[in-house]
């Protein structure tokens, strides 16, 4: 199996629309017309009313975006480094779902998953970013703006704490700050991607 064929897999993984699928089964609605459009977890929870709903789109799709990733780390047979680019097909997958008319969710959960793989540590910055970001300034898109440009920056200055990998052979790899900064900018890109609308949003709402 080509990598090119990879690539087209993993984004047909990705696009699968859990959010979408599970609201207009049990609830009869659209979710790409209800609330604010988004196929993701936070939507569901707010058009369904339902915890239970939410937790269940917000593990799906952190699973859309983790069992991937470690299947091609430990069983694809391809060059490790490749993970950079089959990952973002993932998510490109989630975030612009062929299914749904190129719509889809914001990338969080996934993305989410995705470094969860790759290395952990990253995720509990940008949980601890996210946290402290929303009791400062009280707005959940705003927090995830700059929690997103935050990450990578602050490998820079953790570089010497977090650069440990669960696979051999990125561990074997000579520049592995390089491979994780280019990594995990590149996850935070496409997320941010998905933000911008919302914050602009506010911003004239606020002018």
């Amino acid at each position: 199996m080509g990598i090119i064929y990879v690539c087209i897999i993993f984004y047909l993984i990705g696009s699968f629309p859990t959010a979408y699928l599970l609201v207009r089964i049990k609830h009869k609605k659209k979710l790409t017309i209800e609330g604010t459009g988004n196929i993701g977890a936070r939507n569901t929870f707010d058009v369904t009313n339902s915890k239970t709903d939410g937790i269940i789109v917000l593990i799906v799709d952190l699973l859309k975006g983790a069992l991937p990733v470690l299947w091609f780390m430990m069983f694809s047979g391809f060059d490790p480094t490749y993970i950079l680019i089959t990952a973002l097909f993932l998510l490109l997958g989630h975030n612009y779902s062929v299914w749904l008319k190129f719509k889809g969710g914001r990338g969080l959960a996934t993305g989410a998953g995705i470094l969860l793989v790759i290395n952990f540590t990253v995720v509990l910055i940008w949980l601890l970013f996210f946290f402290i970001l929303s009791k400062l300034v009280k707005n959940v898109h705003i927090a995830t703006v700059i929690g997103l440009m935050l990450l990578p920056v602050s490998l820079v200055f953790l570089q010497g704490y977090i650069l440990r990998f669960d696979y051999p052979s990125l561990q074997g790899l000579p520049n592995q700050f390089q491979f994780l900064f280019a990594f995990c900018s590149a996850i935070c890109i496409v997320v941010l991607l998905k933000h911008i609308s919302p914050v602009m949003e506010l911003y004239k709402k606020d002018s």
